[in-house]
């Protein structure tokens, strides 16, 4: 054991510790979005993870290969990224940012020759569309985390036939894949099928009753074998409810997961998936239930009613939209509720737009009628901020691509990026199109720290005379802690 703020860590024992473990000891918990306002989180067993490493034919792992990590750690995708490289004798690539984005993707492909890459379902719709040369250089692509676009994969088969491009299912219940599917080159479907199980998986898709269903009916999906988790932590009430028996296992004591997803089999053999069967949505790969947001939204003083439902009004592109009904407060707009959810929620739990109505629409048997559900008008409105039309070239430029990346007609300088309907992926978007438009090495902070096109434009106009004398961004703020002699002095010597 070394204890690391030891002045001589020589001098400590140097003996392994002494843990006794199995398969059934806990490999990591993770955590997911909870409809009781309150995550939770997965035992994961070591026995878990071999099973989607070792012996699968959805990929190609071994020596030859070089995979990028990029993922999360709080993201079981990352498991693939790490272990499907070191368990093979491949190369882990680390990818040295944060947060990735097409531009820093593609240079992590270009300088290590990248050649297996896992990218999310929403990323990957963005490097399709935005950089869809990052490809041209990897010969294996694993996409998922939520139903796939099959225009973009249709692109990208088109674009290069002899990429092997993977969907993978599966929630993270049951680590990392439960199904994966090798989408043909000649694919030119409108649904891209999950495939089969892979690994030591079990799939089941059953009916209420809890019996199997045939061909071509919708069932829920149940997820057996060694993948299953123990269960969540500190939650037995929850785990007994989606952690069942395993009657179709033979093991005594197996369990399976109740997933909530609706799917069905189709003819050859591949499963086809169809929906949820409660309102779990996905969200740019994150899990969200509603109920969570609209529990935290009636917390507002001045919320009586709320419903907030995921839009996909353009194809490939999924909001949250939050829909209020106010208790006699007329003033109340998005700005004030999304400052008051960003206490208490993550940015990808805040809705990208909120509607004020006078009531909630209801079906005849007074359920939530979300198909009335008006489009979020507010998104392209602005909200109540007065309209600031841009001022300087450098504002009408990163308006342009505001416009273009939000996809609406009009924005203010002094519009909010994310009241606008902006969330993390459009803002590498921004970044991306700001690169090549003024030149400048912006970060995805910067969005979050600047966001409005004043703000921005502002910034890009501080560091572009830098940019050009060979001044990284990271230093600005070293040189603004400088007299205007000393910076004048350094940059003329650059």
């Amino acid at each position: 054991m070394v204890v690391l703020d030891a002045a001589a860590p020589e001098v400590e024992d140097d003996t392994n510790l002494e843990m006794e473990l199995s398969p059934e000891s806990a490999a990591y918990v993770i955590y997911t979005s909870g409809s009781t306002g309150t995550p939770k989180g997965s035992v994961i067993p070591h026995r878990s993870l071999p099973g989607i490493i070792l012996g699968v034919d959805f990929a190609h792992f071994g020596p030859a290969e070089t995979l990028l990590q990029h993922s999360s750690s709080s993201w079981d995708a990352g498991m693939l990224e790490l272990w499907g490289a070191l368990l093979h004798g491949g190369r882990c690539v680390l990818y040295p940012e944060r947060s990735a984005d097409p531009d820093g993707i593609a240079e992590q492909v270009r300088v290590h020759g990248v050649s297996t890459l896992w990218l999310p379902a929403a990323l990957f719709n963005l490097v399709v569309d935005a950089r869809p040369e990052i490809l041209a250089g990897v010969r294996q692509l694993v996409t998922g985390g939520e139903a796939l676009s099959a225009p973009h994969v249709c692109r990208a088969l088109e674009l290069y036939p002899e990429l092997r491009l993977v969907n993978g299912y599966g929630p993270s219940e049951c680590t990392i894949f439960s199904t994966c599917h090798v989408i043909p080159p000649d694919f030119r479907g409108t649904s891209v099928p999950i495939g089969r199980p892979v690994g030591d998986r079990r799939i089941y898709l059953l009916d209420e009753a809890m019996n199997p269903v045939p061909v071509g009916i919708p069932g829920e999906l149940y997820v057996g074998g060694p993948a299953v988790a123990r269960g969540y932590l500190g939650r037995p009430e929850l785990t007994a409810a989606r952690f069942l028996p395993d009657p179709f296992g033979g093991k005594p004591g197996a369990r399976m997961y109740r997933s909530g997803d609706r799917v069905r089999w189709l003819a050859d053999g591949t499963l086809e998936f169809l929906g949820r069967v409660d309102q779990q949505v996905k969200i740019r790969g994150f899990r969200v239930e509603p109920g969570e947001i609209e529990a935290m939204l009636l917390e507002h003083p001045d919320v009586r009613e709320c419903v907030v439902v995921a839009r996909e009004d353009t194809p490939g592109e999924k909001l949250l939209v939050g829909y209020v009904v106010t208790a006699g407060v007329e003033a109340l707009a998005g700005p004030d509720l999304r400052v008051f959810l960003q206490k208490s929620l993550p940015e990808y739990m805040i809705p990208s737009a909120f509607v004020v109505l006078d009531r909630i629409p209801l079906t005849s048997n007074g359920k939530v009628n979300r198909r009335a559900l008006p489009a979020p008008d507010a998104v392209e409105s602005g909200g109540d901020r007065e309209h600031v039309a841009p001022r300087t070239a450098t504002e009408e430029e990163v308006a342009r691509i505001w416009r273009e990346v939000l996809g609406v007609e009009r924005v203010g300088v002094h519009d909010d990026f994310f009241e606008r309907g902006g969330h993390s992926l459009r803002a590498t978007q921004v970044v991306s199109r700001m690169r090549t438009a003024f030149g400048v090495d912006l970060s995805l902070r910067s969005i979050f720290d600047a966001p409005t096109i004043a703000e921005l434009a502002e910034l890009v106009d501080r560091i572009q005379p830098l940019s050009s004398a060979g001044i990284a961004e990271d230093q600005l703020e070293w040189l603004e802690s400088l007299s205007e002699e000393e910076a004048l002095r350094l940059l003329g010597e650059a």
